[in-house]
């Protein structure tokens, strides 16, 4: 049986960054890259993916933007964000995960270091749904019963 490949949106303004992340990822998941927040939207209207790997400085609409945006949206609040960014400040890393990125790298990044983060990130969401499907599975378990 074929594995069903993970996919992945990356969001950068930067021509070269989305290239780097993509080359790097492209022989574990499927990536999508897109070039403003704008677009990641658009893609988010095509399908939901695994997770989105977020820069924070784009024009038009921030990183941060975007993300609140996400989080208010039912359909989009649970995918994974990790800000993929330049800013190295705490501050900064502070800000991303008080608004709901489940982690925070900094460029210039290893890359067996993000594929790591990105594979524990996609392992707790796959471990948190298949809980919720066991909750859910009870609980109509326990209303057949009671009937």
């Amino acid at each position: 049986m074929e594995e069903i490949r993970r996919k992945i949106v990356i969001v950068d303004d930067d021509a070269s960054n989305l290239s780097i992340v993509r080359n790097l990822l492209k022989p574990y998941f499927e990536v999508y890259p897109a070039p403003s927040a704008i677009k990641l939207f658009t893609v988010l209207g095509n399908f939901i993916p695994d997770l989105v790997l977020l820069d924070i400085e784009m024009p038009g609409m921030s990183g941060y933007e975007a993300l609140k945006v996400m989080k208010e949206n039912p359909r989009f609040k649970d995918i994974p964000i990790i800000f993929l960014t330049a800013r190295d400040d705490e501050a900064s890393e502070i800000e991303g995960i008080d608004l709901g990125a489940s982690d925070y790298v900094t460029k210039p990044f290893t890359g067996a270091l993000l594929l790591q983060r990105i594979n524990n990130l996609l392992l707790i969401n796959q471990l948190k749904s298949e809980l919720q499907e066991s909750k859910d599975a009870l609980e109509e378990l326990r209303r057949q019963t009671r009937n």
